[in-house]
């Protein structure tokens, strides 16, 4: 794997490759230039030194006061390098004089021979003795500044070249102390700046990388102020976009695997609950053409086909109402309705059931107004299943309790039974599609799965809530709450 270089590491290489870069160029061409910079400035020392020195003291050598022409060679010793200075009259007589240090005797020829030989402002006539350059300045006065120029003297200025270098070189240093000062604190103040900048962008790298890993709830918080925020955010932005979008996929194939289920479902009972009574209707119909039914038993006869195809009309109008709940083609027409009188209609229409099986359905209403808003057809249906429920799974000779209460919001039906109750496995799956229950009708009656599922899904259309209360051996009731007013129906 090819290691990476991070960007403070690239950082911190530049600024020593420039370090190194600038100490080479020093070491490479300073000696050369340094040589004829000395030269220059020594040149430009000698001459300065040398031109201040006659000015200040033309006034007192003109009129020939030694003490004032003194009191001008004060200056000196705070000038670095100057080692002799001397101030002679025009014959030649020295005024006044200055010694950094005892004069080497080997320069006297060469300074009676200074102060001899006739000199020029700034002819920059130098005699080096030893390391000491000497040079010669002609002292001129000018009365009240505006006469004519006249010499009064001179004066001679011996000044040490490796004082000079001396100074230059600890002046260099200093430069390059300041200079190096500067790049690595630029450097720090750049390091520390980088790391404001590469820090975020290290969380940011490690949440993408648990992104990567598949760690979708990953998101940084990065407060900078900068584009680095606004690209956090969009990073976490994006992360919830493929969450949201991995959920809404899953959700799909979630769906996709329920629906092949059922459609597994659907063909395991097309197969053995229509193939059960088809079989028997074909065994009435071939005893029919054998003659093997008399007379006499032909309205038993066909009393037992009338139910089985009876038995199959039901069923597969249920598979057609779970296949429009499926699909979303359930439409409801919502007309106001009247809750005590649709259960005293669904109590009607089960009244052959319960008298075969010696049961008794007792209705109790509570409250005044019972009217609401709903699909009457689909609120009968509801009431249907639940009734029909109860008096399959309840033994005969029981009695089955019928509720409508109606309340300031809205209507509430209860279908109480003496059925076996419900199990803990069964409440779990009540209201599923093609969900078998542990209980069984008490006289043989069909049941297919899909009843419950239906009605959910029609409460649910009607913003209503739906569910159980049981204790397993003491029967079980069925409640569904309606709003009195519902709003506009939710898509099916």
């Amino acid at each position: 794997m090819k290691r990476r270089i991070g960007i403070q590491q690239k950082f911190v290489a530049l600024v020593l490759v420039l370090l190194i870069t600038i100490g080479a160029f020093i070491a490479l061409f300073f000696p050369q230039r340094q040589k004829s910079q000395m030269n220059k400035y020594l040149n430009e020392k000698v001459l300065v030194t040398a031109q201040m020195i006659a000015f200040n003291a033309s006034t007192g050598v003109a009129f020939g006061d030694s003490a004032a022409v003194g009191k001008t060679l004060d200056v000196l010793p705070s000038l670095s390098g100057v080692r002799f200075v001397s101030i002679v009259d025009t014959a030649g007589k020295e005024i006044t004089g200055y010694r950094a240090d005892k004069t080497d005797q080997s320069m006297a020829p060469a300074i009676e021979k200074l102060i001899k030989t006739e000199t020029k402002p700034a002819n920059l006539l130098i005699t080096d003795i030893g390391d000491v350059a000497l040079y010669a300045e002609p002292i001129v006065y000018r009365e009240n500044g505006v006469g004519t120029p006249a010499t009064v003297g001179k004066v001679i200025v011996g000044i040490s070249r490796k004082d000079l270098a001396n100074d230059a070189f600890q002046s260099l240093l200093i430069a390059l102390g300041i200079g190096a000062g500067v790049v690595i604190l630029g450097g720090v103040i750049m390091l520390v700046l980088s790391s404001r900048l590469v820090n975020p962008l290290k969380v940011l790298a490690r949440a993408a990388g648990k992104v990567s890993a598949g760690d979708l709830e990953s998101t940084v918080s990065i407060h900078t102020n900068d584009e680095v925020e606004v690209l956090a955010n969009s990073f976490n932005h994006m992360v919830g976009n493929i969450r949201r979008a991995l959920e809404e996929v899953q959700s799909s194939l979630k769906k996709a695997e329920e629906a092949n289920a059922r459609k597994t479902e659907l063909l395991s009972i097309v197969s053995h609950d229509l193939k059960s009574p088809i079989t028997s209707v074909l065994a009435a119909i071939k005893l029919i053409e054998l003659g093997d039914i008399t007379t006499e038993e032909f309205p038993e006869m066909g009393g037992m086909i009338r139910q089985t195809c009876e038995r199959m009309i039901d069923l597969i109008e249920s598979l057609l109402a779970s296949s429009a709940l499926e699909m979303g083609k359930i439409q409801i027409s919502k007309t106001s309705c009247n809750a005590k009188e649709l259960m005293e209609g669904v109590i009607q229409a089960n009244s052959l059931n319960l008298t075969n099986k010696a049961q008794t359905l007792n209705l109790v209403t509570e409250g005044k107004d019972f009217e609401f808003y709903a699909d009457k057809g689909l609120i009968h249906q509801v009431l249907e299943n639940f009734t029909s429920n109860a008096i399959k799974y309840s033994p005969s000779e029981t009695t089955i309790t019928a509720r409508v209460l109606a309340t300031s919001s809205g209507v509430r039906f209860e279908i109480q039974d003496e059925g076996p109750g419900l199990t803990d496995e069964d409440k779990q799956k009540l209201f599923g599609f093609f969900q078998r229950l542990s209980a069984r009708p008490t006289a043989g009656e069909s049941s297919h799965g899909v009843g419950l599922a239906i009605t959910k899904r029609v409460v649910d259309l009607h913003n209503g809530k739906i569910w159980a209360e049981s204790e397993l051996g003491k029967g079980t009731t069925f409640i569904v709450e309606l709003p009195r007013n519902t709003d506009m129906p939710m898509a099916a």
